[in-house]
């Protein structure tokens, strides 16, 4: 049998995770402005002295907790995507509902609403989650898009100018959760379907350029 890690050890593994936790809290409670290290440290139940072994800067531990909470999550999707054998349709769809699914994150949200907050007094971490998180959900949008524009299975459009009709409304809804909270008006799960359906058929082929 495998020994067990000793406590200590297995503390100092948990810290980053921890201090990235309680970094994006106050991020999101605070802004990213008026959060001190201090009170990162204060709220993860550490030194200042120990944040710096992890994180060079505030910003740095901005990047990491946006690598951690939305990057491995575009990752999976961009995996999805790359082994997908269905149609484009069906392809789209199952997008939609991951990202229907990552919008719930509350971690998700709280990034999001960070950036908005924040980008016009911190133009690098909005160009670094712009690069990072949005143009790569854009880029993957694209990509299906024009893999039914190939297959014929959708009608002939701007990938990219159709990429942003597809995902600007999502995270409208997303920030419109995470402002107003729960309500009927905003239902995430109301709204993903008839935005799937609207955005369906307005991509779908007409008849002669299927043939």
């Amino acid at each position: 049998m495998p020994k067990a890690q000793p406590r200590r050890q297995r503390r100092k593994e948990a810290r980053p995770a921890e201090i990235m936790a309680a970094g994006l809290k106050l991020f999101s409670e605070r802004g990213f402005a008026a959060t001190r290290l201090e009170d990162v440290a204060e709220a993860a139940g550490v030194s200042k002295a120990t944040i710096y072994l992890y994180f060079d800067s505030k910003a740095e531990l901005f990047k990491a907790i946006v690598r951690d909470v939305a990057g491995s999550r575009i990752g999976a999707v961009e995996e999805f995507i790359g082994r997908f054998e269905g149609t484009t349709v069906d392809l789209l769809t199952g997008l939609f509902r991951s990202i229907g699914e990552v919008t719930c994150v509350p971690e998700i949200r709280a990034l999001m609403k960070v950036v908005l907050s924040e980008a016009g007094n911190f133009p690098d971490i909005a160009a670094f989650y712009r690069d990072e998180v949005a143009f790569r959900g854009l880029g993957n949008v694209a990509r299906i898009i024009e893999r039914g524009i190939a297959r014929k299975e959708f009608r002939s459009c701007d990938p990219v100018a159709t990429a942003q009709s597809v995902i600007f409304p999502i995270i409208m809804n997303a920030l419109a959760q995470e402002v107003f909270g729960a309500k009927p008006e905003i239902d995430p799960d109301k709204f993903l379907a008839g935005h799937i359906e609207f955005i369906l058929r307005g991509l779908a082929a007409d008849k002669e350029q299927r043939a």
